[in-house]
């Protein structure tokens, strides 16, 4: 199963994706393709094959990332 944690800005993206490669997450970078008001630059971090979104989600908040929002489920 995939997710999408929404961080906003390409900066965010790529702290994220260090930090959860660090934890054994597998992860990717994509972007939003029409970001809402809300998304900022409209960058997510896509975690594949986990099912462990909320530690995931706790990582980053640990580490002062701002989760903007999360999907869980088969984005693909």
């Amino acid at each position: 199963m995939n997710s999408t944690i929404k961080v906003g800005t390409i900066t965010n993206a790529q702290r994220s994706v260090r930090l959860l490669k660090n934890a054994g997450f597998k992860t990717q970078i994509n972007r939003i393709a029409n970001p809402g008001e809300n998304d900022g630059c409209g960058y997510v971090v896509e975690i594949i094959g986990s099912s462990n979104i909320n530690k995931a989600v706790s990582i980053l908040n640990k580490n002062g990332i701002k989760v903007k929002g999360v999907e869980t489920g088969d984005i693909s």
